[in-house]
């Protein structure tokens, strides 16, 4: 895809002659600190001459009044890191204009991503803004002519030019005679693990660009490296420092719930009412007293998948725990393919007694297409992604492992237009409001059929109005005998009957 016409005359710098293009910088960040002379691009930049004030105003005109630059985050593999995600944290940023009349200095910065963290000799830890990258991230926008086309350019940070962000009065970059950005990475304490040793910086060094708006929106949605960082992200919020993680079902794979939402009755048996993919995670401390290993924090992440139904829910996880726990939890909540959380996200809230957390409130409300009654489950409808959701919960008062309950634990369902909780099989309710409090049906049918089913990521759900048992031929005889030779009936699903919706792509 090429620039318009119309656009390319809009780009044009008044004193070059030239398009304005995504600029890599001669300057570099070394250690943690770069000097970097935005009026000087690297030898190898496709814009071969000194840039000028004219073409960085061009550049904050086109960014809402902002300078915004791309970094190519160059990283060793400390704690989770690795070439496919990476990621420094910026401590500060200092952008200076000599303007003739006065020098103008900005400092306010912006990332697309954050994370809480302990600085180098502290366990406290503060919240900074953090840039994360991935090694071979090419392709990233449309125009060859721009220094960031085949690069490994990965997380944006954003600088606003105006009167509430510098100081001076000059805001107009054309008159610019010289122009420098000072950025400096934060020094973490890196013997608490992660997240401190995933937001590092070790190698180096880092290329900086600044970026035109079309590669700003580029980069922006391709977001390298952030799709595998939810996990870092909910740890990062993690106060007390764990001496190891333990995941279930794994670090990089989420058990899948799914519903049949019409129980009591059996309903269409679909099993697409609501999916749910998630994992949790706990942070383990050694008591060197007792020699006990005692979880500290508990973090889960994890996706809407789809949802088949004409009811609403709410989607609950409890944790069972055989002894009381209190603590604090924050709950994030982030748009579809977006750091950006949902308008009222994070939330915190205190916890008393039992780990049980509404997770997603009002089902219909956070999934849901135009025109359409239900989400993934159609033949003939795209697909589309769900919403991402993490929470954390730090504890005020360690608890032992052996007091930890067994996976998959209790994801359960809230039908808000029956009143009635839909649980695993062997579970007991927990809302003491529900329809059916004090159920004691075991969460099965007179013919053993169960109303939710645990499946693992790659569950292909069956499509609108299949049933379960034709979408996989294997299922009735499992539900009714189960044994080594039906057991993993779920893994052959007959396509005309079930949407391709696997974890390659709803874990975004």
């Amino acid at each position: 895809m090429k620039t318009s016409i119309l656009a390319c005359a809009l780009l044009i710098a008044s004193t070059s002659g030239y398009a304005v293009e995504s600029i890599m910088f001669k300057d570099t960040i070394n250690k943690g600190v770069g000097e970097i002379d935005l009026f000087a691009p690297h030898s190898s930049s496709y814009f071969k001459d000194r840039l000028t004030g004219a073409m960085l105003e061009e550049y904050k005109q086109q960014n809402s009044n902002a300078l915004v630059f791309a970094v190519d985050v160059n990283e060793a593999a400390n704690g989770t890191e690795k070439a496919s995600t990476q990621g420094v944290t910026v401590e500060s940023a200092v952008l200076t204009f000599d303007m003739g009349s006065e020098v103008v200095t900005c400092n306010i910065f912006t990332t697309n991503t954050g994370a809480m963290l302990a600085k180098a000799g502290t366990t406290t830890r503060q919240e900074y803004y953090t840039l994360i990258g991935a090694t071979g991230s090419s392709h990233i926008t449309p125009s060859t002519d721009s220094d960031i086309f085949g690069s490994d350019f990965g997380g944006t940070m954003r600088m606003p030019i105006d009167e509430s962000s510098c100081t001076g009065s000059n805001f107009d970059l054309s008159n610019a005679q010289s122009a420098t950005l000072s950025i400096r990475f934060l020094e973490v304490n890196e013997s608490l693990g992660d997240p401190e040793a995933f937001y590092d910086f070790s190698n180096g060094p880092e290329d900086l660009a600044i970026l035109t708006a079309n590669d700003v929106s580029y980069l922006e949605y391709a977001q390298p490296g952030v799709d595998e960082a939810p996990l870092v992200i909910a740890q990062s919020q993690v106060v007390e420092p764990v001496d190891s993680w333990l995941f279930y079902p794994t670090s990089d794979s989420f058990f899948v719930v799914s519903y049949e939402d019409q129980y009591p009755n059996l309903g269409d048996y679909d099993f697409n009412d609501l999916l749910v993919g998630y994992r949790v995670g706990f942070g383990f401390k050694n008591n060197e007293q007792s020699g006990e290993l005692e979880v500290v924090s508990i973090i889960t992440t994890g996706y809407m998948i789809a949802r088949g139904a004409n009811y609403d829910h709410d989607w609950y996880l409890h944790i069972p725990i055989n002894e009381s726990v209190s603590g604090s939890l924050t709950m994030n909540l982030f748009k579809e393919d977006s750091v950006e959380q949902v308008n009222g996200f994070p939330v915190t809230t205190e916890v008393n007694d039992a780990l049980d957390v509404k997770v997603l409130a009002n089902s219909k409300t956070l999934m849901h297409l135009s025109n359409q009654a239900f989400v993934n489950t159609l033949a003939d409808v795209e697909k589309i992604k769900g919403k991402k959701f993490s929470f954390t919960f730090n504890l005020d008062t360690p608890f032992p492992a052996s007091a930890l309950g067994q996976p998959p634990y209790d994801p359960y369902l809230h039908v808000l237009n029956t009143g009635q909780e839909i649980h695993l099989p062997g579970k007991t309710t927990r809302i003491a409001s529900s329809a059916n409090f004090g159920d004691t049906s075991n969460f099965k049918d007179e013919n053993n059929y169960p109303y939710a089913l645990i499946f693992p990521d790659d569950f292909y759900p069956p499509l609108e109005g299949v049933d379960i048992g034709d979408a996989y031929s294997d299922y009735l005889n499992y539900t009714q005998s189960p044994d080594q030779t039906n057991e993993t009936w779920y893994m052959a699903p007959d396509t005309n009957k079930t949407k391709n919706i696997g974890k390659a792509f709803w874990k975004w």
